[in-house]
């Protein structure tokens, strides 16, 4: 964590988000989009809201920053009632970025960062120290280079990554993402991903994610929050939880039949490698094996031992290390040291 976002957090304190039978029903439709929701998250923790269209994701998303206002229920930030907040007063404290980023054309990308700072009459000074900051923190460098660019001349995953520094702009406690990885390609989507997961692991906040992705929010989420067609909570735990031990039919259906594989998705060849042999000599053959890093999940180390056809890979960051096919279809619980001889 910046020591700049470690001064703000002191200041931000609980930054939690709850629902309190969170209900929405809009004009003219006899069934909420929202059902009574009750939600809790933790300051600091990345949520993810799933579930098929219709399940209220979005409007969830919109009412914490009033976007909509809720029809019944309460929704609080940090223990306090947001209705009782003005809107705008509210949003300032909240960073909200969405599919396309949603970057002004016509502004640069220091104006676009720029907006809520300038709304908030920061000083010239400080809005260019934080627009640097931040686009040293979404890897966009030399910050000299992007400062005086447009919109139209960035890549979309260039884009994105100003959308997200544009949302942590004015450094809010509260994150709102409502599907910002979606118009990415595959490639790009993932390593955006990977970025966003590391940049949430220094800055800290408490972010609620929408996606429609299982897979997305496997991967991104602290816990998962699947929401059934009509709004209501169908499971809210995490993602290892839900993957174990889903509920009912509905939520076993939406994961998958392949959620085994999904599990996959949890755990890194680094994690692996920790748990087996440490000495053991490499296999004949295994100089043809596909080499994999320690930081892959076990599912993407298994789809290239796949295609490779071998029955392991190698690892890159372990000279003379490897894991097995086997070992990786079922990877091994973490040692029991309990009762080893010394």
């Amino acid at each position: 964590m910046t020591e700049h976002a470690r001064a703000m957090s002191e200041h931000a304190g609980d930054s939690s988000i709850t629902f309190e039978r969170a209900t929405k029903t809009y004009p003219g439709q006899g069934a909420p989009a929202l059902d009574a929701l009750d939600l809790a998250v933790k300051s600091g923790e990345l949520v993810c809201l799933v579930g098929p269209s219709g399940g209220g994701k979005t409007t969830a998303l919109q009412l914490v920053n009033r976007l909509v206002d809720l029809t019944s229920g309460t929704i609080r930030i940090g223990g306090r009632d947001i209705m009782t907040l003005a809107p705008i007063e509210l949003r300032r404290t909240i960073g909200y970025a969405i599919q396309a980023s949603g970057l002004f054309p016509h502004y640069t990308v220091a104006e676009n960062i720029a907006i809520v700072p300038s709304i908030l009459k920061w000083d010239r000074a400080r809005i260019r120290a934080r627009t640097a900051e931040l686009l040293e923190l979404v890897g966009l460098t030399p910050v000299e280079d992007w400062l005086d660019r447009y919109p139209a001349q960035l890549s979309g995953g260039q884009q994105q990554r100003v959308g997200i520094a544009r949302a942590l702009a004015a450094d809010p406690p509260v994150m709102l993402m409502d599907e910002p990885f979606g118009a990415l390609d595959p490639i790009t989507r993932l390593s955006v991903q990977d970025e966003f997961l590391e940049i949430h692991q220094r800055v800290g906040k408490t972010t609620l994610f929408v996606t429609h992705d299982i897979d997305e929010a496997i991967k991104m989420g602290d816990r998962i929050a699947i929401l059934r067609p009509g709004g209501t909570l169908a499971q809210f735990d995490t993602p290892e939880q839900i993957l174990l031990h889903p509920v009912d039919e509905f939520v076993a259906e939406f994961l998958g039949a392949e959620r085994g594989l999904k599990r996959l998705a949890l755990t890194t060849v680094g994690e692996v490698l920790e748990r087996v042999r440490p000495d053991a000599v490499l296999p004949a053959g295994a100089a043809q094996w596909p080499v994999v890093s320690a930081a892959m999940t076990v599912r993407e180390a298994l789809a290239l031992v796949s295609v490779a056809g071998t029955d392991g890979a190698v690892v890159a960051e372990a000279p003379g290390r490897f894991v097995t096919l086997g070992e990786l279809v079922h990877p091994p619980a973490a040692r029991d040291t309990a009762g080893v001889a010394g």
